[in-house]
């Protein structure tokens, strides 16, 4: 008497279908998420770049993301107080930033230019705005302490 796996293997394959015995998740090898045979999708590499010096390719400026500088791609060129809703809406060497933090700015977030809070020199926008640390507190890494933003005092 045949088995019954080795029946339905031979009913199937005389009707032209498959049967597949083996359950579970499989993979490529290629460090797939179970159940997939894909290659996992890695997020872009980011650069990191230096604000003040503006050191990205061209059509990019170096703008915060989260808690770093990063290249990112300029779609709008604005420039200091212009209407922005996100980061890649102002030129290199601006960031957008809610307009409760701003001295001058007509929408809900705009356009403020990146400064040195070291050089007292630096001039802002606003004569209501000065140039106050991106990064406060504590815990700010040496490498960011000197990177500032035109902002109201706070």
């Amino acid at each position: 008497m045949a088995k019954p796996r080795l029946v339905a293997v031979l009913a199937l394959s005389l009707a032209g279908g498959c049967i597949q015995f083996e359950h579970g998740p499989t993979t490529d090898g290629g460090g797939g998420s179970p159940g997939t045979t894909g290659e996992v999708e890695e997020p872009p590499p980011t650069v990191e770049c230096d604000p003040l010096s503006q050191d990205c390719p061209d059509g990019q400026a170096c703008s915060l993301s989260g808690d770093d500088f990063v290249c990112i791609e300029v779609f709008v060129e604005g420039a200091p107080g212009d209407p922005c809703q996100a980061a890649g809406e102002c030129s290199p060497g601006l960031v957008c930033l809610p307009s409760v933090v701003l001295g001058s700015c007509d929408a809900s977030s705009c356009c403020s230019s990146l400064c040195e809070v070291s050089d007292t020199s630096a001039q802002c926008g606003s004569s209501s705005e000065v140039c106050a640390p991106v990064f406060d507190g504590d815990e700010v890494p040496p490498m960011w302490a000197d990177y500032g933003v035109c902002r109201l005092p706070s």
